[in-house]
């Protein structure tokens, strides 16, 4: 009994933490896809029926415990499809008695009615849902399925407490650090402040769109006389007009095209595929709209800013990339060399 006992810990421990080491070799959006999920747990299920637990010449087996688990982490449709599977092992194949799954059943279907109601969040609520559902289980069984002892029940509530203990301890650990993960890719990529993607994510963006697009447009957004702003003010007066500064931009973005932050006051817009005229009156928008704005720094301060930008308008070939840039960057600072809050390009 105790060997058994030890297998399902391990089996159940050990096939999550496999499941998800595949995150490293697998597309992170099917890793975190809630079929993947199902079919986790459902494995696990199936693995678990090849080891039941004999207490006192009865085998008990615990393969409800990851499709429990399945309740908090899956969505209806797929929770039945994996009973429906499982249920195909445990009578089809093992050849277990289809009656005490068929009480199993109907208690899973009970819970997938409440689902709505309940809150699986925390370890020791999901430890007392068990201990409640393993109750009843049992209960049922003895009831009208074959008659238990009380130690028989005693055994079979604590094991199933104790395998879904670590075994939710373990997944909640793993989902942690995956969380703090993403968390950190997300980051590398991302401006913290506004939430765009920063330059790394602009460099990349530009090669996608390299592979896709006939031509290339991009306007670098400089903030006229900023660091006065932060002198004037504070720095955290400057950090909120990058944001409401970000947000405005943001609503200029056509289809198909991307806005980054570049660094501290200059932005990027990139857009794939539109027309020399079409950048160009779209810079003069975005730059009459931020000569209009009143950007706050308090509830009752507001200020007016200007924007310089630099056009850079390129047909896509090998070398695009760089002239790209580089055209765009000697426009802004000819913008700025000729009186700032003006529109700068190479006429075509």
């Amino acid at each position: 009994m105790l060997i058994d006992f030890v297998l399902n810990i391990s089996i159940t421990i050990s096939g999550i933490y496999l499941f998800h080491r595949l995150q490293y070799l697998e597309d992170r959006r099917t890793i975190d896809s809630d079929i993947f999920q199902a079919l986790l747990m459902t494995t696990l299920s199936v693995l678990l029926l090849m080891v039941p637990i004999e207490i006192q010449g009865m085998g008990f087996s615990l393969y409800f415990i990851p499709l429990l688990i399945l309740v908090k982490y899956s969505v209806p449709y797929l929770m039945i499809v994996s009973v429906g599977a499982v249920f195909l092992f445990h009578h089809l194949i093992f050849n277990f008695d289809w009656q005490p799954y068929l009480v199993f059943l109907i208690l899973y279907v009970l819970i997938m009615l409440v689902l709505p109601f309940l809150d699986f969040q925390k370890l020791k609520e999901l430890t007392a849902a068990v201990i409640l559902f393993t109750a009843l289980y049992g209960l049922l069984i003895h009831l009208f399925i074959q008659p238990l002892t009380l130690f028989q029940v005693t055994v079979f509530i604590s094991a199933s407490t104790i395998v879904m203990f670590f075994a939710m301890m373990m997944y909640e650990d793993i989902n942690k650090i995956l969380g703090l993960l993403k968390r950190y890719e997300e980051e590398e990529y991302k401006d913290f402040l506004t939430q765009l993607g920063n330059v790394k994510a602009l460099d990349n963006s530009t090669e996608e769109m390299l592979g896709t697009s006939r031509t290339i447009s991009l306007l670098l957004i400089d903030i006229d006389n900023f660091s006065l702003i932060n002198e004037q003010h504070s720095h955290a007066s400057g950090d909120a007009l990058i944001r409401q500064m970000a947000h405005l931009l943001n609503n200029y973005v056509p289809n198909g095209g991307m806005l980054f932050r570049s660094s501290g006051e200059e932005f990027s817009m990139i857009m794939p595929d539109l027309s020399f005229d079409k950048t160009v009156r779209l810079a003069e928008a975005v730059r009459n709209s931020v000569e209009r704005a009143h950007f706050h720094i308090s509830d009752r301060e507001t200020v007016h800013l200007t924007v310089s930008i630099g056009i850079a308008y390129q047909t896509v070939s090998s070398d695009t990339k760089g002239i790209l840039f580089k055209e765009a960057d000697d426009m802004l600072h000819a913008a700025k060399k000729y009186g700032q809050n003006r529109v700068m390009f190479n006429p075509i």
